[in-house]
Parts: C-alpha cells; structure tokens; sequence
C-alpha cells in the first residue's frame, strides 16, 4: 500500500478497530474480513515502526502510541471529509454525528435540537450519549462534547453557547416550616459536582455570600434533587431552565430573590483542526441557536 488514499484507508480501519475494540467487528462494519483488517493493522504498524493495539482472547486495548495516534486520525479523517464536501457538487449533508451531551440538557433541550436538525437533514444519524462526567474527548470517538462548567482539556476548541442562571428554590411547605430560619441554616440539598458542602451566592448589589452547610441530602444527580426539593424536604440551587414551570405552578418558590448562585457556562467542546465536516459544523449552528432561544446568553 502506497499511495495517500490507501494510507487514509489504513487509518480509517484503524478508527473503526479502536472503536470497535474487535478486529472481527470492525470488519463486519467496513464490509471486509478479519483477516484483511489485521493485515491492515499490521500494515499500519509496520508503516509507523510502534505496536498500536495489543489483542487477547477475548478484549483488544490501545497501546499508547495508538491512543495517541487514534486522535491524530479522527482530525486527518475528518479533515479529509472535509475536503470532499468542498469539491463535491452533493450538499446534501449525510453520516453520522457522534455527541456526548450533559444528562439534563442532554435528555431535554438539547436532544429536542438534534430531533429538529434529523428532520431537516434526513440522511444525518446521531450518536446520542448522556454523561456529565469528564471524558477523555481523544479516546471516546465523538465530534461533540456538551459540557456544563469548565472544559479540562486545554487541546480542544471550546464555544461558549450560554451562561444559566441559577437560583435557591424551595417549596411553600418547606419555607413555613423554616420561617424564622438564616439562608445559610435552611435544610439544604446540594449538587455534589457544584455546590458541595459550601454555598457560594452573589447579591444584586454585588455583594457575595458564602458558607459551609451539612447537606440534608447530597447527590450527583440534578433529577434527585429537583424531586427532592418538591418534596419539600430542603432548599436547593437549580437553573432556570430546569425549574422554569415548576416557579409558573407555584411548586417551588425562589427563596432568595436578592441571591443568585454563579451562572454556570454551557460549553461545546469540538477536536482542534481546521476542518470538519459539514454536518458537525451546522449541527453546532443548531445548538447555538436553541440555546439562544432557550436559554440565557453568555456576557460578551
């Protein structure tokens, strides 16, 4: 094998070989047998003088020269994809794109997104995963990574889609039990990944509040403490977005309207390269645009 189109051939069965985690599945994908996917593995290795992948009976695991490279080859790919999109006279979007989304966003506002952009671009399929823990962006295989806070990984491209707002909530019940009660000595319910055992609140006029506080109930769950709060079993910090119909209903009140929590950013996190395919691009056009309808844009 030695022109430029059998070297991206290589690597393209590479990809599919570490996402895959099995020679015989990864031939299965690309219409081949499994012993032409290990004599192209064996090719590429051969080509590039490292082992990239080591095979047992039963599992098949990256080497580190083959995480390393396993990135270098999703950016070339999908550059090249990229290119063919340009001098192709189809714009038609087509393939699929592969998103890890946060689990209330990503079960809610976002995955209503990507349902609108299937719609429009029926031969684009998604890839739809939920996590809100941290991943290693180079070795999940995905073009999107969705993320609330901080994005880890200095390597990545990050857009910033919105800042949400967040406030203290709690029922009627629980508020007039607790009527002559400090903020800070309410029964509190708290997001481990956020707020932890310390509360952390700005005021209108700037000021800032912070204290220590013994949970009530502590959890990494958004959904286990928004049911919680309802339940009237404590106060708890909640974006807007989420509680939005439960402050319409009167199921749950904003007990400190002269508070606010710090605004926590929306992040789009996407592998650094100069190109990517069309329907990764637009797809990160759609999710700006549902965030700018639905949820508060970041400060500029």
């Amino acid at each position: 094998m030695t022109t430029r189109f059998d070297r991206l051939a290589l690597l393209e069965a590479f990809v599919r070989i570490a996402e895959r985690r099995s020679l015989s599945a990864a031939a299965r994908d690309l219409g081949t047998s499994q012993p032409s996917i290990s004599r192209q593995l064996a090719a590429l290795e051969k080509r590039l003088g490292v082992v990239l992948a080591r095979r047992t009976t039963h599992d098949l695991t990256l080497t580190p020269d083959g995480r390393t490279l396993l990135a270098d080859a999703r950016r070339l790919l999908g550059e090249w994809e990229a290119i063919e999109e340009q001098h192709t006279q189809d714009t038609a979007l087509r393939g699929t794109i592969r998103a890890i989304a946060p689990v209330a966003l990503g079960q809610s506002l976002f995955v209503r997104a990507a349902c609108q952009f299937m719609k429009s671009h029926p031969d684009v399929t998604v890839d739809w995963q939920l996590r809100d823990d941290t991943i290693r962006f180079a070795e999940e295989g995905c073009d999107i990574w969705l993320k609330i806070g901080p994005v880890p990984d200095d390597t990545l491209v990050v857009r910033e889609l919105a800042r949400v707002e967040r406030l203290v909530v709690g029922t009627t019940e629980c508020l007039a039990a607790h009527k002559a009660v400090d903020l800070e000595d309410l029964p509190w319910l708290t997001l481990g990944p956020f707020e932890g055992n310390r509360i952390e609140l700005t005021g209108t006029e700037g000021q800032s509040k912070s204290f220590s506080v013994t949970p009530r109930m502590a959890s990494n769950n958004i959904f286990a403490i928004h049911e919680a709060a309802k339940q009237g079993v404590g106060v708890a910090i909640l974006p807007r977005w989420f509680i939005s119909q439960d402050l319409q209903t009167g199921a749950l009140r904003d007990v400190a309207p002269d508070w606010r929590a710090a605004r926590l950013a929306v992040n789009l996190a996407l592998a650094a390269g100069t190109r990517r395919p069309a329907r990764v691009e637009r797809f990160c056009e759609t999710l700006q645009s549902w965030c700018e309808t639905e949820l508060d844009l970041p400060s500029r």
